[in-house]
């Protein structure tokens, strides 16, 4: 119970963060920023606590950086983007690439 209750806390601060960040960058960019930023930082810091406790683990990455991340609105904006073969493709290579990279980063830096 202890465990689900951390993932609730961590998911109750990440969705909402991932819906104000995607929002403001939505009103500035054609292209989906916010989504990209949202899963980079939660790969970043989900590569960074790999290492640490279970407790840590449930409250920050599968909680916070879980709920900050998405992969429903990437799929979405991916739909969106079907008529554009370069925004389309950009937007995948950059969301994958720098996800991977900001993972390994993470744990990097982590030690």
């Amino acid at each position: 119970m202890k465990i689900a209750l951390l993932v609730g806390i961590g998911a109750f601060v990440g969705a909402p963060l991932r819906y104000y960040i995607d929002f403001q960058l939505r009103r500035r960019f054609t292209f989906p920023v916010g989504i990209l930023l949202v899963n980079i930082v939660g790969s970043f810091i989900v590569g960074y606590i790999s290492r640490g406790s279970d407790a840590l683990y449930s409250l920050v990455g599968i909680g916070f950086a879980g709920a900050l991340t998405t992969w429903s609105a990437f799929a979405i904006d991916l739909n969106q983007e079907q008529l554009y073969p370069r925004k389309f493709l950009a937007n995948i290579l950059a969301t994958l690439s720098l996800g991977i990279l900001a993972a390994w980063a993470g744990r990097a830096l982590a030690g």
